[in-house]
């Protein structure tokens, strides 16, 4: 079953929340609120009326596939988003999601016609006719545009555009983003049901003109559900492609992965993708979350001039999708392109909003103006190949040329290669690479190509091409480079050890040890059990030990014997994971050096966010109900301030326990003089839910479900008087033995009226990618990690169905 995101197939189009109509007219969807709903008649029959009077009658404007000029793509930060494109693309629905993510008002255009003209837009034409209606949308547009430049998400607007129409957009495009939308063509015809002849023309007129009037393009995928898809989450996925997208127009990417920079000297890999893999219907995307350090996606502009140039932006999407590191897009140029036609390619690429692109460095110097304004926040890797030997010491003017033109350019990394002609050339690169890394300011890529330069391939430093386990015949994979470092001897083989008490159901090593035989790395992981917490001294006595993952009861007490610890370790006052690392003093002794982080709060925010359907989306009225009050407490309101939760409940079979826990967050952020925390213990199971709160949407189960130093857990219920809220919420259990807790099976019961169930599993795993990212410096190959605690689950503890679970 297919759901088209935004589509005109019911007679009431409705989205998240409530609206309520402002003094001038408008739709007011200001966040935050609850109650956030926008709603336009926007049926099959208006369509009709509205695509059988759109025509290309722009008075004298030509219409062209590429830009006339860059549009700079440097931002404030504070301009209105604007999405433009064809009827069912999904704008209103990502306008929403926008202006959530983007605490901004959303203005829907149809909404505000609907109510200054008491007519639906085909109504309005089928009444009044076609030139009326245009004269409407345009006064309409320009007071909107008066006073909504900024603040602001607006959707469907210039629908209909003519010449006013087509220059206030021309206008609009330099100083605001304006995203075109588009959907695969077919799903979209097929979906408006309109005579195909009339739909297609209209398709292709607007395609043009939004293509030309807007500065970045974003394809919104058909998302395909399962007949069991949970209700509330349906959009999820299409909202978390969406929120990447515009916070990289806003320069404000999220840090995806906690391992190194990409274009760092640590050895990192550009997963090399064809476009034309992403074309094919029998591939396993989850190829794609190998584990590298950025997917470069090779675009040949020749060869998609045959098809269809719309058709990168539907791989970026795919593997934006798909992949949660960098992605390049690698533009394979021919020698002796004109101009004019490399701008227009330099100008689509960057309309896509790929984190970095290649750009020749053969490229003519009146490209310049191109790069520097319309590259918005993409990085720009020059790259040039050698025709000749890599350049020595004697010759090093070579390599200055190169690197100056480079720095001319604007560019943030250069690639250097070479097709060897023998093996002993790899000796040369690696050779030149030594010479002159250190002395350069921006990072440099070098290395022979095919397959007698896979030599130099794995010893350069930065964003080495690997290619998909799938072809391993054309290159070197990951895996292979990592063995290769480590079989020489360059990286070092580590253990890492998971210490604390009763840990004889701990799935950790499982998933790390999956996760280092997926890398190349020699790794391993264990557990460490104690019930005495100085037997840490003799662990951190073996030379190989190169971190440790913290469990219960130790993640406070180990505080005490970090050398370093990171801003959240010191506001939580809980520590989980330990990069151990050791340095030598002036007198040549070795000191361990212990520095200290916190990825349980990273796990729990990540599963939290994940499965908030749209209705119960983070506000000021938002409240939570954590049960417990240890380390794993501790993680859980940390992250849960850093969402945005500003009101919180405590309940712990110690309430002194739970006191102490309120108070000590209250206090830590009033320091931060920010949004006071209003956080309260609830004394008992029969106490009331305090009357100045909203019933909570979010509860997480923090409490050991196991025997812990001999005792076991207490059983309760949570009370009805705590579950009131009329819109569910989420539920997270943090404990993963037993998998399915009995708190889990009395929430699970609730799944009808809107509670979705979280089970420890998810958490570990969520929590673990950061964990193997800090310890082991490279992006966690997340598809294995999953695959590898189920697989285990199931192995040692038997299949389990959460819904028949007693």
């Amino acid at each position: 079953m297919e759901h088209h995101t935004g589509l005109p197939g019911s007679r009431k189009r409705a989205f998240w929340g409530t609206t309520e109509a402002s003094e001038a007219g408008e739709p007011q969807a200001k966040y935050p609120s609850n109650k956030l709903r926008v709603t336009g008649d926007i049926t099959g029959t208006d369509d009709n009326y509205v695509i059988s009077n759109l025509k290309s009658d722009v008075d004298g404007h030509q219409l062209c596939n590429h830009q006339p000029r860059p549009l700079r793509h440097q931002y404030k930060g504070d301009e209105s988003l604007v999405l433009v494109g064809f009827w069912g693309a999904g704008k209103r629905t990502l306008g929403f999601i926008a202006s959530v993510a983007l605490r901004r008002e959303f203005v829907d255009f149809d909404a505000i016609f609907e109510r200054k003209t008491k007519l639906s837009r085909g109504a309005y034409i089928a009444s009044h006719g076609p030139k009326a209606y245009r004269i409407v949308e345009y006064e309409i547009t320009v007071e909107v545009l008066r006073t909504k430049k900024e603040g602001c998400v607006l959707a469907g607007f210039f629908m209909m555009a003519d010449r006013r129409q087509c220059q206030l957009l021309h206008e609009l495009s330099k100083t605001n983003p304006v995203i075109h939308v588009m959907r695969d063509k077919g799903d979209l015809l097929d979906s408006l049901g309109h005579d195909r002849g009339k739909a297609e023309h209209a398709y292709e007129i607007s395609n043009r003109l939004c293509g030309q009037y807007s500065n970045f393009d974003y394809f919104n995928m058909t998302q395909q559900f399962t007949p069991n898809a949970i209700g509330p989450l349906k959009l999820k996925q299409t909202e978390q492609d969406f929120v990447r997208f515009i916070r990289g127009v806003f320069n404000q990417r999220p840090c995806l992965v906690r391992s190194a920079n990409a274009l760092s000297r640590s050895y990192t890999y550009a997963l090399q993708v064809p476009a034309a893999w992403l074309d094919r219907s029998d591939v396993d995307l989850t190829e794609l979350d190998s584990g590298a350090d950025s997917i470069n996606l090779i675009f040949d502009p020749s060869f998609a001039e045959q098809k269809c140039l719309s058709s990168l932006s539907r791989q970026i999407a795919v593997l934006r999708r798909h992949t949660r590191v960098p992605i390049i897009l690698d533009i394979h140029v021919q020698n002796g392109l004109e101009q004019a036609r490399h701008a227009d390619i330099l100008q689509l690429a960057l309309r896509q909003l790929p984190d970095m692109i290649t750009v020749s460095l053969d490229t003519d110097y009146t490209l310049v103006d191109v790069l520097s304004v319309a590259k918005c926040h993409t990085k720009i890797i020059g790259t040039t190949q050698l025709s000749d030997r890599w350049p020595t010491e004697k010759d090093s003017l070579r390599w200055q040329i190169i690197y100056d033109k480079a720095n001319s350019l604007g560019c943030d990394a250069v690639r250097i290669t070479r097709i060897p002609t023998s093996p002993l050339e790899n000796l040369d690169c690696i050779n030149f690479m030594m010479r002159i890394i250190q002395p350069c300011e921006i990072p440099v890529m070098g290395y022979n190509v095919g397959l007698i330069g896979i030599t130099s391939v794995c010893f350069s430093p930065t964003l080495s091409p690997v290619v998909l386990s799938s072809m391993e015949r054309d290159g070197v994979t990951l895996k292979q480079a990592q063995h290769a470092l480590y079989s020489s001897f360059t990286l070092r083989k580590k253990r890492f050890a998971i210490f604390g008490q009763s840990l004889s159901y701990s799935l950790s090593p499982t998933m790390h040890n999956a996760a280092y035989r997926a890398c190349g790395m020699p790794h391993s992981c264990y557990t460490a059990e104690s019930n005495q917490f100085q037997d840490i001294n003799r662990l951190l006595q073996n030379d190989e030990i190169g971190g440790l993952a913290i469990a219960l009861p130790y993640k406070v007490q180990f505080l005490s014997i970090l050398d370093e610890m990171t801003p959240d370790v010191r506001d939580i006052g809980a520590v989980n994971t330990v990069v151990v690392d050791r340095q030598h003093d002036r007198d040549g002794t070795l000191k361990t050096f212990l520095k200290g982080y916190n990825t349980d709060h990273m796990g729990v925010r990540i599963c939290m966010e994940r499965n908030l359907s749209p209705a119960n989306v983070i506000t000021s009225e938002t409240s939570v109900l954590i049960l417990g009050a240890g380390g794993i407490a501790r993680a859980a309101i940390y992250a849960c301030y850093q969402a945005g939760v500003r009101k919180i409940c405590i309940f712990n079979r110690t309430s002194s326990n739970a006191r102490h826990l309120a108070e000590r967050f209250r206090q830590w952020a009033t320091s931060r003089a920010s949004t006071p925390l209003h956080i309260v213990v609830l004394e008992s199971l029969n106490a009331p839910w305090p009357s100045n709160m909203s019933q909570p949407t979010i509860i997480m189960s923090c409490r050991p479900a196991h025997e812990i130093g001999g005792q076991e857990p207490p059983a309760f219920d949570i009370p009805e008087q705590w579950l009131g809220s009329k819109t569910g919420g989420v539920f997270i259990e943090l404990a993963y033995e037993p998998l399915v807790t009995p708190l889990m099976k009395q929430m699970i019961q609730r799944s009808s009226r809107g509670w979705i169930v979280v089970d420890g599993l998810d958490v570990l795993v969520e929590q673990g990618i950061a964990q193997f990212e800090i310890l082991t410096g490279r992006p966690a190959p997340v598809h294995v990690m999953k695959r590898a605690v189920r697989e285990q689950y199931q192995a040692t503890r038997g299949s389990y169905d959460r819904h028949n679970s007693g």
